[in-house]
């Protein structure tokens, strides 16, 4: 014990020292200059590329890092940053998120997070071992990466069980690249209507419980939304914590196995910094502003992250243990079973789990379903997720189109001044019902058509504002016929 806490000192004390840091600066400059790139080049690309900087982050370093190589001096930078980078990051996530939010979650999220482990766990271990014949520790890795948080727990189950750290590093290259495969392709088919019966907060479970990687969780849940990216992250960090239990169950077994293991679980303690942050969050409102920077930082890092872990993926690695196709079949199969298992548990299971705040107020979608194009394209534009087309009342919905929530709205609507815990950014959704009657629109009038008010949206609603801006002019008539009939 006293030997393990002074590992810990030393280890602690390096921090403060400047040589590990002329070691790491050239991978982190790498990954940072990377990031703006990828920031920049998200922003010429069209749907769904434009609305997930992190997908082109990923896809930029898995380009570069597999094109030129990765040369070994940056990888203490780059190893840093998908370590150390992405723990702080996860940590400014909590000024995004509330007490509140996390009592509302409820308990069903982590049930069915948890089932979905345990059954991902065992379904790809048998999957990878037995029908594509890869060795047993080698099927372990994949499982605990695929049911668990990618790299972090590939890594804590391989010292657990000593395996090779060969063996490691081409588990997480199969992982890094199906769970970059599901980045793309879980916003592409829910924004498409190929997940039905899920709603934002739903998908958000169903992200968090299904997607690898930490930063990979946040960039499909940023792809559609505020509560989407809120609820997948802390349904992914519960995840997290479920790590402690598993690795110590691991570690029983595999002494009893005979097997020796004197590793201990580290506990993750990044998510008590999250926790202290989203506490900081809930008893403090920060200017609209501050907390804008913030967020953007937060993004910033998780773009480095994505870098990081792109160029440090090589696509070599996959003939090394067990043959390209076999590990590709384990992988494609793996990812198959993950999404089928975890869309099945949210859409069926959920619901019927007492207690299962699915469908609060903070989410509701009460009203009746699109019955023109119009209407049509406002739903799936996202409008309706703050311009709700009704609440309920004690003894029949109240048809209103808001949410009558308070909103960033961005720095175009930004009049300076503070009310409350209201910045001057920050709005209360105004009800569509009536839109018809009127010639002038937004809370100051000075808007003089629908496209000008719809288009100076930003902030929370930046997202739903570019797909209207993406719509063709069809498109936008449909929508302009819908909102003056209301």
């Amino acid at each position: 014990m006293n030997m393990q806490l002074s590992r810990r000192l030393s280890r602690f004390a390096l921090w403060f020292s400047l040589a590990p840091w002329r070691v790491r600066l050239p991978g982190l400059i790498i990954a940072a200059l990377l990031a703006f790139a990828a920031n920049g080049l998200a922003g010429g690309l069209g749907d769904p590329l434009a609305r997930n900087p992190l997908l082109v982050a990923m896809l930029l370093g898995l380009v570069i890092g597999n094109a030129f190589g990765c040369p070994e001096r940056l990888r203490p930078g780059l190893q840093f940053t998908t370590r150390y980078v992405l723990r702080f990051a996860v940590v400014l996530v909590g000024f995004r998120i509330t007490a509140h939010l996390l009592v509302d979650l409820g308990a069903g999220p982590v049930l069915i997070a948890a089932a979905e482990l345990c059954l991902v766990l065992l379904g790809v271990f048998w999957i990878a071992h037995k029908v594509f014949k890869l060795d047993r520790e080698f099927s372990l890795l994949l499982a605990a990466g695929s049911a668990i948080c990618g790299a972090a727990a590939i890594l804590s189950v391989a010292s657990l069980s000593r395996i090779r750290t060969q063996q490691a590093a081409i588990a997480i290259t199969v992982i890094t690249l199906f769970g970059t495969l599901a980045l793309f392709l879980y916003p592409v088919a829910f924004l498409g209507g190929y997940l039905p019966g899920l709603d934002d907060d739903r998908y958000g479970i169903f992200v968090g419980a299904s997607i690898y990687e930490l930063a990979q969780v946040y960039g499909a849940g940023f792809a559609i939304s505020e509560l989407a990216l809120n609820t997948a992250t802390l349904v992914k960090l519960t995840k997290v914590l479920m790590l402690i239990p598993l690795l110590l169950a691991l570690g029983y077994f595999m002494r009893r196995s005979q097997r020796k293991s004197d590793t201990v679980a580290s506990f993750p303690w990044f998510v008590l910094g999250f926790v202290a942050v989203m506490l900081f969050n809930s008893a403090i409102t920060l200017p609209g502003p501050l907390r804008a920077v913030i967020q953007q930082v937060d993004l910033f890092l998780f773009t480095m992250v994505m870098i990081a872990l792109g160029l440090d993926t090589q696509f070599s690695r996959l003939g090394e243990a067990g043959g390209v196709w076999r590990l590709a079949g384990a992988g494609i199969v793996g990812l198959a079973f993950t999404t089928g298992v975890t869309y099945a548990l949210v859409r069926y299971a959920l619901p019927a789990i007492p207690g299962a705040n699915v469908s609060s107020s903070r989410n509701e979608r009460a009203g009746p379903s699109a019955s023109s194009p119009g209407e049509r394209i406002f739903l799936a534009t996202g409008c309706g997720k703050c311009h709700v087309p009704s609440l309920a009342a004690d003894d029949h919905p109240v048809t209103l189109y808001s949410d009558l929530l308070l909103h960033d709205m961005g720095p175009a609507l930004d009049d300076k001044i503070i009310q409350g815990e209201a910045s001057g950014r920050d709005w209360r959704t105004a009800p569509l019902s009536g839109l018809g009657l009127r010639s002038r629109y937004l809370h100051d009038g000075r808007a003089t058509t629908l496209y000008q008010a719809i288009a100076i949206h930003g902030g929370e609603a930046e997202i739903v504002r570019d797909r209207f801006l993406a719509l063709n002019p069809d498109e936008q008539k449909a929508l302009y016929q819908f909102l003056n009939s209301l």
